[in-house]
């Protein structure tokens, strides 16, 4: 167990997804406090190596990580998960990177680590997606683990980390074919469990609040901001201040008050509407994880860091939707940490008569380009920074690094 990430609970519970997240909050975290504060590099030996070597040396005979409960969401003991490879991928990266940052001499060892445990991942998932078309599965989904195959229940909710927070889809870090893949889970799992909010029957019976809001932060990742909206507006009506009625009472009962909760009963949900004929649950209030994910979210969607290795860029207001601003009305952050160890402002403005959105860039981060995603109107009618036209794909305003003021006109 040296270099492993947890104490008696991790260890008796299998929980191999520790190290990667570690590896994963110490990597970040030494990104947004910025070089100069040698914070990953205090780390690094013997916490971080220690840890990479944990992830390297910790795995079966296929090169994944072994059997455990890493999350109760996503399935048996008894069974491998994705959900800790996925982890041990994201935490890996980090690592690697933050040896890159600091000089150190095991990089290399970091990255081959990585590359073994990719590449092992991906082998593995494109020889599920192949065993389940040879049985004849018409939907396209990552099951929780290889043990699974063909398990189309709600425990595929666990390869949502492989968009939030691991960001694998970032680079399509398994390959376009695995990338694919990971979205079309996404589609099976709307087609299949969501009533409202996620239905997560195959474990507790109940919604999952912070899994719903970790598939509306997957949504919001790729673009699909109207199921994203569509999460995040059961989450807040119906699981932060759930109602139902009282009996010889005209007023409603205020069941939760934004005390985010674990999982969420469905009579609660439904007002009685619907009843388990089985166990249920109404989980821990308030939950950290919950209040996390939101809180996370909330953060997203104002604005998130993309490829900050390569082409680094910040998606700006990605999730500010049109039906947030009216006329005249502004939204904005101020000294907002990044990833790139400098803080980082704007204010948007919706001129909605004129179909106009106002940028201005308070703090732009030296040598970071920017991504605005407009979500208003139909199309992206044209776009100018300090007056100067910018190019347009899409829906996605390109505003080169330096940009401090910018203008945008939408068609309806």
């Amino acid at each position: 167990m040296r270099g492993f990430f947890g104490r008696e609970h991790e260890k008796n519970d299998r929980e191999w997804d520790s190290n990667g997240e570690a590896l994963w909050a110490i990597g970040r975290f030494d990104r947004i406090l910025g070089g100069a504060a040698n914070f990953g590099r205090g780390l690094f030996t013997p916490y971080v190596i220690d840890g990479a070597r944990w992830i390297r040396d910790n795995r079966t005979i296929f090169g994944l990580l072994p059997s455990g409960w890493s999350a109760e969401h996503v399935g048996d003991k008894g069974q491998p998960h994705y959900w800790d490879d996925f982890w041990g991928l994201a935490g890996l990266w980090e690592a690697a990177h933050l040896a890159q940052r600091t000089g150190a001499g095991e990089t290399d060892e970091i990255w081959r680590a990585y590359d073994s445990l990719r590449m092992a991942t991906a082998d593995s998932i494109r020889w599920v997606l192949g065993e389940q078309r040879r049985r004849g599965h018409w939907e396209t989904f990552i099951p929780t683990g290889p043990g699974d195959v063909g398990r189309l229940d709600s425990t595929i909710i666990g390869a949502l980390c492989y968009f939030h927070p691991c960001r694998l889809y970032d680079g399509a870090k398994l390959g376009a074919d695995i990338d694919g893949a990971a979205r079309m889970t996404l589609d099976t799992i709307w087609g299949h469990f969501i009533d409202g909010g996620f239905r997560h029957d195959s474990a507790w019976n109940s919604y999952g609040p912070y899994l719903t809001l970790q598939l509306a932060h997957a949504f919001l990742l790729i673009g699909d901001v109207g199921r994203f909206d569509q999460c995040l507006q059961w989450v807040v009506g119906n699981a932060a201040y759930a109602q139902v009625s009282r009996e010889n009472s005209p007023g409603a009962w205020q069941v939760v008050l934004g005390a985010w909760n674990e999982q969420h009963c469905y009579p609660i949900a439904k007002n009685f509407g619907e009843m388990p004929d089985r166990f249920w649950y109404m989980g821990d209030i308030p939950h950290g994880w919950a209040c996390a994910e939101f809180l996370f979210l909330l953060r997203d969607i104002l604005f998130f860091e993309c490829n900050e290795d390569g082409d680094a860029q910040i998606f700006l207001a990605p999730g500010v939707m049109p039906h947030w601003l009216d006329d005249g009305e502004m939204i904005g952050v101020a000294d907002a940490p990044t990833v790139f160890g400098r803080p980082f402002g704007y204010r948007l403005t919706h001129q909605r008569n004129a179909r106009r959105v106002q940028i201005n860039i308070t703090q732009p981060p030296p040598h970071v380009r920017l991504v605005y995603p407009c979500r208003f109107g139909a199309t992206v009618e044209s776009a100018t920074a300090h007056g100067t036209s910018v190019p347009v794909s899409g829906r996605d305003v390109q505003l080169p690094a330096g940009t401090t003021q910018a203008t945008v006109v939408y068609q309806i």
